[in-house]
Formats: C-alpha cells, sequence, structure tokens
C-alpha cells in the first residue's frame, strides 16, 4: 500500500563552486606542483600529460582556462593552440616554459593572432606566489565577466622590464 511521502526540501549546499583549470606538462612533479598551486587559490585542477589526453578532457570537461607547457612529450603547443582556435575556446590560456624569454612571448603571440586568450606567459621553474597571483587575476577577471585574457594590455606587459616570473 502506498504511503504519503514528505515533500523534498533541497539543502542548500556548504562547499564553493570552483573553476575548472586544465594542467597541460609531461614532467608529473610540474603537473603536481601546478595542480596543489591552484587548489590553494581555489581552482579544481584537472591534469593531462600530453596534448592528446588533453585534447581528450576537452571534450568532456568544461574548464574556465588552461595552464599549458609550450612542447610536451616533444611536440610543439602550436598544433593544441590551433585546436583550441578551431573549437573557439574563449578562456584564458597561460602558457609556460623554459629557457628563452622570446620564445615564451612568440608562442603567447601566435595564440593571440589566431584568436584564443593568451595570458603574459611564466617561465620556469613555476614560482608559486607567481602562478597564484597569477590564477586569483584571471579569477577576478573571470568574476567581473571578462572571459578574455589581457595579454596584450597586460600591466607587466607595459613594464620596460617586464618580470618574467614574480617571487615572493
Amino acid at each position: 500500500m502506498p504511503s504519503r511521502s514528505s515533500p523534498l526540501q533541497p539543502q542548500p549546499c556548504e562547499t564553493a563552486w570552483r573553476r575548472g583549470l586544465l594542467v597541460l606538462d609531461d614532467d608529473p612533479a610540474v603537473r603536481r606542483h601546478v595542480c596543489a598551486i591552484a587548489d590553494r587559490t581555489g581552482w579544481a585542477a584537472i591534469a593531462a600529460a600530453s596534448f592528446a589526453e588533453g585534447e581528450m578532457l576537452l571534450g568532456s570537461e568544461n574548464f574556465d582556462c588552461i595552464v599549458t607547457d609550450l612542447t610536451v612529450e616533444g611536440a610543439p603547443v602550436a598544433g593544441f593552440l590551433r585546436t583550441l582556435a578551431e573549437l573557439f575556446y574563449t578562456a584564458p590560456v597561460l602558457l609556460t616554459g623554459t629557457g628563452n624569454r622570446a620564445h615564451r612571448f612568440a608562442a603567447a603571440d601566435f595564440a593571440y593572432g589566431i584568436g584564443l586568450n593568451a595570458c603574459y606567459p611564466i617561465g620556469k621553474p613555476i614560482v608559486a606566489a607567481g602562478l597564484s597571483g597569477r590564477l586569483a587575476r584571471i579569477e577576478e577577471r573571470l568574476q567581473r565577466g571578462i572571459r578574455g585574457c589581457c595579454f596584450r594590455d597586460c600591466h607587466w606587459r607595459k613594464a620596460i622590464e617586464a618580470p618574467d616570473t614574480v617571487t615572493a
């Protein structure tokens, strides 16, 4: 015999919603480091060890930002950036890399040139305070409804001697 049930009364969830971050790097230590920094900054990070894995995740997850190395498993980032452009990806893309600063800027200029919202690139080794500050600024811009990043008008870029990494 059916009984009357009480109406459902939803309870508000205490967990805050977190923005999604895709971290692409072939070095597991760097992936863990970036994910830990992102977690402390309030992002929900998912790591991928290859561009192919990252592309697969793009099809199943919603990311508000991507942090990627310039080279993953020997493959340059240009192909992955073209894929993002073909998908009309609009969220910020933050490039990281070792070595020549001009190479990082060239990659960011390329990304910007094909329609991506490229952030001011970060050099490796990644400084925790620099990355957390950058992610906080990206989050702040997203909260204000600004989907694009500020590569072209970035206050770091305007400085004559723009810092490559921010130290604590």
